[in-house]
């Protein structure tokens, strides 16, 4: 192995810059492009070379036996703000989002903490099991906002994993008292909560660690439960219109609305890759589109997967559900694209 996460490393191929975020099998490597800082792509080896420009080396060095080479930092943990308003906030929520290999088997996760309350927070976390300490981060958690924490292994489920969060919400009184709450995560448990975690809108397995920050937060709750009551429901008369505003007039004219996901059209060397990795990264760039149109004000956008066997129209059509940008999708004979694309009205 040439290569250590941290490393600055170029895409033979492309030219595409990158850093390796994580070591994989089969002499695989997990490399986050610069280009994309949320993207990352499974590359073989051979396939990469050292970002000189990045980690300059002298035309005369030489290696000192006995020396251990100072491994490269890890890159910095990734903080995706929120890009829709949050109506009804879960709390401070776990997140384990799956990453398939090149033969679609999960043998890792990305963890994230997820913040889609209006407060910001001092967090402490600690991630360990029975035989080793997987994480520990101590950070400052903004708003509406999630935390890349690190990776945890498939092979750490069996053994008894445990997850710690202590937190104290920064206010314009000060800081207030510390909350904590530990997670004993069981394997039946973990597989049974997969859902579509706010802010990275992917499916990932997730745990609320703290809803209810204060006292006042359950009064305020217990008021608005007496509240509803006393209401009477008035009839609310339905459109078929809605309006929509864009934030950016000029982006939005020029904003083209369609995209076409298959692998061909979005990267090189995918021929490589197996359908379960292909299938991933499909996603992650119809996610991204459709995330987009819905910033920019768009009324509709077609997502062109083609006919084929329909996993992908399947997995589209998953991940639209749980979009609170979308009234509506559908796959209908189109003079232009046949059946093969989805009609996604925001």
């Amino acid at each position: 192995m040439l290569y250590a996460i941290g490393t600055k490393v170029r895409l033979r191929f492309t030219g595409e810059r990158g850093t390796i975020t994580g070591i994989l099998e089969e002499g695989m490597l997990q490399v986050r492009l610069d280009n994309d800082p949320d993207f990352e792509i499974p590359t073989f080896e051979e396939d990469l070379t050292r970002d000189e420009d990045a980690e300059p080396v002298s035309a005369g060095a030489k290696f000192i036996q006995g020396k251990p080479e100072k491994k490269p930092e890890a890159p910095p943990a990734r903080r995706l703000p929120s890009q829709y308003k949050i109506l009804k906030p879960k709390g401070l929520q776990l997140a384990f989002e799956p990453m398939p290999g090149r033969d679609g088997f999960v043998s890792r996760y990305k963890v994230w903490l997820i913040n889609d309350t209006p407060s910001e927070f001092l967090m402490e976390f600690d991630l360990f099991t029975h035989a080793r300490d997987v994480l520990s981060v101590d950070d400052k958690l903004s708003a509406s906002m999630a935390l890349e924490l690190g990776d945890f292994l498939s092979d750490d489920l069996n053994e008894a994993p445990e997850a710690f969060l202590r937190v104290k919400r920064i206010t314009t009184a000060g800081v207030d008292e510390p909350l904590e709450h530990t997670l004993k995560i069981k394997p039946k448990q973990f597989f049974n909560s997969l859902l579509t975690a706010p802010i990275l809108n992917v499916l990932a397995y997730q745990f609320v660690m703290i809803d209810k920050f204060d006292q006042e937060d359950k009064k305020e709750e217990s008021d608005l439960k007496a509240y509803a009551k006393q209401q009477v429901r008035k009839p609310v008369r339905e459109s078929n219109s809605r309006p929509y505003k864009a934030f950016d007039p000029e982006a939005l004219a020029n904003f083209e609305p369609e995209i076409d996901l298959h692998i061909q059209r979005l990267i090189n060397g995918y021929a490589r890759l197996d359908k379960g990795e292909i299938l991933r990264i499909q996603l992650q760039h119809c996610q991204r589109f459709v995330e987009k149109a819905a910033r920019l004000g768009a009324a509709r956008v077609f997502l062109i997967h083609g006919v084929g066997e329909g996993k992908l129209k399947d997995a589209i059509a998953d991940q639209l559900r749980g979009n609170p940008h979308v009234v509506k999708f559908k796959n209908e004979y189109h003079h232009k694209y046949g059946y093969g694309a989805t009609e996604v009205i925001f």
